[in-house]
C-alpha cells in the first residue's frame, strides 16, 4: 500500500510451512472471508463455506468477528466461536482458523517481537551440537570397547567409527527432506542440532541408567530403562516435528502423546505375555564394580530365603508349560 497511514489492518494467509502465502491490506470495514467471489478475501479452500466469517466494527468502534453459517466453523486464537455471535478481536491482533486456512490478523496495536538474528554458522551455534556429537561418539566407543574381546583387530572399530556418523547423517537427511517438502528448505543443520543432543541422551540412559541403579541397589528402578528410552525417543521425534511444523505444535504434541500411550500399552501387553507379569526380571548384563556398589552386599541368608520363594513360581510356570504342550498335542491328534 502506498499510504500506510490508511492501512487499518493486515491479514496474512499462511501455508502449512508457516510462511505467509498472501498479504491482504485492509482499508475499510467490514471484511468478509469465504470461497465466494463476493467476499473481500476469497479463499481457495474446499473446507471453507461460501461466506465463512465477517470482520466489522460495532457501534463503539470495537472490531468484532462473526462466524457465519459453515460446517467447520471459525477459531479465534484457538477458541471456537459460536455461529452468529460476534466476538471482540484483541487490539493486539489475533490468529484465525477459517476452514483449513490459517490467518493472522495484524492491527496497529500489535506488540511486535524482537528482531531475530539471521542464522549463521557461528562457533557459538555449533558449539553445543559439536560437543553433543563428540560425547555421543565417545560414549558409543566406550560401549563398543567393553563388548570387544581382548586383542581384537583394529577393523572391529570400523562399525562404530563409520556406522554411527552414517546413522546420524541419514537420520538428519531424512528429516531435512521432509523439511524440504513442508518448508521448502533443506534444513540439515537445524535437525542436526536437535538430533545430536537427543541421541546422546538416549544412549546415556541405555548405558548409564542400569549401571547407576545397580550401584544404588535399586533393581526396580532399572526396569524403567526401556520406558525412559522410549520417552526420550518420543521427545526427539516431537522436537523434529515441531521444528518442521511450528504452526501445528499442539497437533504434533497430541499425536506424539497418543503414540506414546498406544506404544506403552502394546509394550506392557507383550511383556505380560512373555513374563506373566507387567515387569521384566531385573537381570543386568553388566554388573558395576564392587567398589561402586553403595548398598553393600546382601547377606547369604537373605539370598537363600529369596531363592526359596522362587520354587513355587517356577513350579507354576513349569506346570503351565506342560499344560500348554499337552493341549497342543491333543489338538494335533484330533486334526
Amino acid at each position: 500500500m502506498d499510504q500506510p497511514e490508511d492501512r487499518l489492518a493486515l491479514i496474512e494467509l499462511f501455508e502449512r510451512d508457516a510462511r505467509p502465502s498472501r498479504l491482504v491490506d485492509v482499508h475499510h470495514w467490514p471484511v468478509t472471508i469465504g470461497r465466494a467471489l463476493s467476499n473481500h478475501i476469497v479463499l481457495e479452500d474446499p473446507f471453507a463455506a461460501a461466506a465463512h466469517a465477517r470482520l466489522e466494527l460495532d457501534a463503539t468502534g470495537q472490531l468484532m468477528i462473526t462466524a457465519l453459517e459453515s460446517r467447520n466453523g471459525v477459531s479465534l486464537d484457538g477458541r471456537r466461536l459460536e455461529t452468529g455471535m460476534p466476538q471482540v478481536v484483541p487490539a493486539s491482533g489475533a490468529w484465525l482458523q477459517v476452514g483449513a486456512t490459517r490467518l493472522r490478523l495484524r492491527l496497529p496495536g500489535e506488540n511486535l517481537p524482537a528482531e531475530k538474528p539471521l542464522p549463521r554458522l557461528s562457533s557459538n551455534r555449533l558449539a553445543a551440537p559439536l560437543a553433543a556429537g563428540v560425547g555421543l561418539l565417545a560414549l558409543q566407543l566406550i560401549v563398543h570397547w567393553l563388548t570387544l574381546d581382548p586383542g581384537a583387530d583394529y577393523s572391529a572399530w570400523l562399525s562404530t567409527l563409520l556406522g554411527l556418523p552414517s546413522l546420524v547423517a541419514g537420520w538428519c537427511a531424512a528429516w531435512a527432506l521432509m523439511s524440504k517438502l513442508f518448508q521448502h528448505r533443506f534444513d540439515f543443520l537445524g535437525h542436526l542440532r536437535i538430533a545430536l543432543p537427543g541421541m546422546l541422551g538416549v544412549l546415556a540412559v541405555q548405558v548409564l541408567w542400569p549401571q547407576a541403579m545397580a550401584t544404588l541397589g535399586a533393581p526396580a528402578l532399572w526396569q524403567w530403562t526401556s520406558s525412559l528410552t522410549g520417552l526420550l525417543i518420543a521427545l526427539l521425534v516431537w522436537a523434529h516435528l515441531v521444528h518442521m511444523l511450528p504452526l501445528y505444535q499442539r497437533v504434533v504434541t497430541i499425536t506424539v502423546a497418543a503414540a506414546v500411550v498406544v506404544g506403552g500399552a502394546i509394550s506392557l501387553a507383550l511383556t505380560y505375555r512373555s513374563n506373566d507379569n507387567f515387569r521384566r526380571a531385573p537381570y543386568m548384563s553388566t554388573l558395576p564394580l564392587p567398589a561402586l556398589r553403595w548398598s553393600g552386599a546382601v547377606p547369604s541368608a537373605q539370598l537363600v530365603q529369596d531363592m526359596g520363594a522362587l520354587q513355587s513360581r517356577l513350579a507354576s510356570r513349569a506346570k503351565k508349560a506342560r499344560d500348554n504342550e499337552e493341549s497342543d498335542g491333543s489338538e494335533a491328534a484330533t486334526e
